[in-house]
């Protein structure tokens, strides 16, 4: 049963990762524990978001043309496989709804406080429920041009704060405790690099299946490289009062001042972060309508589209009671939460399938039912 018609190719694909990886990473900067090595914890998590991704693809190249929901069923059996495939949509859709709140909160803390957050919430899972309708490769073909923009805004920034920019802010190098370190650097890793598990839901459609391993791997190493240079850029900009702001990239594009010209440019990168996080959304709710559709055999995901969105904006408005909850959960509970999904259930459906020699033990059983057939 095909649900999605739609075909991408493999720099699509690096776009589209590249874009929901920066998702709402630029405005929660990954990695905050680690207070003025915030950058290096990045780095060392993109090491460990590597490891993850990895797994990701050995798995995927084992199933080409199938999405993760098929070949849990392969994998577990038709019970146990459905059972899991919930779980992570459960996932999926969990982290729609978090990408949603982030947003909200950003858009109400910072430049509407007097507009409630349901309407941002809902606002923007509309214009990601319109992308999700009209398929995978409409929203790859989105991130082509909204990609582009946020990286030239990145590092256009770097180049407009340059003379605010005071390295001796990122001294003394690795004064924290070990441990703390490690939690920052595994904190960096599964959000946001191990969030790309979402991608087992996509690269089924990949026009070509074997160039999944470069495009992603470039994908995880450009965004990460970006993260890194724009954390430097905050800590050499703010200092030790990096840590008192909730949001410091915002804070930080706030004091951009050239000869009274080059001002008030906050705004616009606001809404260059609000694509971002439009890709990211989209991702997650086009994964979880997909697999949703595929566990119940319906001919199309299109009739789910609108529930699964009205669940999504009631979840995303309902988990939190304000902003400081949210990070609370992002830094401290969720490393431990996504861990099973990001690590827990890929590596023991690899090894399982390694183990079951997967699939090709599939395809001799298929080839013997052939032989029969033709023999009668």
């Amino acid at each position: 049963m095909k649900l999605e018609g739609g075909k991408i190719s493999s720099s699509h694909l690096t776009f589209l990762i590249v874009g929901f990886i920066l998702g709402s990473s630029l405005i929660l900067s990954p990695g905050m524990a680690a207070k003025h090595d915030a950058w290096l914890a990045v780095l060392v998590g993109l090491g460990e978001g590597l490891v993850f991704t990895l797994i990701y693809l050995t798995l995927a190249m084992r199933f080409p043309g199938k999405t993760l929901v098929q070949y849990n069923d392969i994998i577990f059996g038709p019970y146990l496989g459905k059972v899991i495939s919930l779980g992570y949509l459960w996932f999926f859709f969990h982290l729609g709804s978090l990408v949603l709140r982030n947003f909200g909160d950003f858009l109400t803390s910072m430049i509407y406080p007097e507009t409630p957050i349901a309407v941002f919430i809902i606002l923007t899972t509309l214009v990601c429920a319109s992308a999700v309708r009209n398929g995978i490769e409409v929203i790859t073909r989105c991130s082509l041009i909204l990609v582009v923009f946020t990286v030239f805004s990145v590092l256009g920034t770097i180049i407009l704060l340059a003379q605010d920019m005071k390295f001796t802010n990122l001294l003394p190098v690795l004064d924290l405790p070990l441990k703390e370190f490690i939690k920052a650097s595994h904190s960096a890793a599964t959000f946001p690099f191990g969030e790309t598990v979402v991608f087992l839901m996509v690269i089924a459609f990949l026009d070509n299946v074997k160039q999944a391993k470069i495009s992603t791997l470039t994908a995880l190493i450009v965004a990460g490289l970006l993260l890194v240079l724009s954390l430097l850029r905050n800590t050499a900009v703010l200092g030790v009062t990096e840590g008192i702001h909730v949001y410091p990239s915002y804070q930080v594009i706030r004091l951009i001042k050239i000869a009274k010209i080059l001002t008030r440019l906050e705004i616009i990168v606001a809404v260059n972060l609000l694509t971002m996080g439009f890709l990211k959304i989209s991702v997650c709710y086009y994964a979880t309508v997909l697999g949703l559709a595929q566990l119940l055999n319906l001919r199309s995901y299109l009739p789910l589209v609108f529930p699964v969105g009205v669940l999504m904006v009631s979840l995303s408005i309902l988990q939190f009671d304000s902003v400081i909850e949210n990070i609370f959960f992002a830094f401290e509970i969720y490393p431990y939460y996504s861990l099973p999904f990001e690590v827990g259930f890929p590596l023991l459906s690899l090894i399982i399938a390694i183990i079951r020699g997967i699939p090709k033990q599939e395809e001799e059983k298929g080839n013997r039912k052939q032989d029969s057939v033709d023999n009668i």
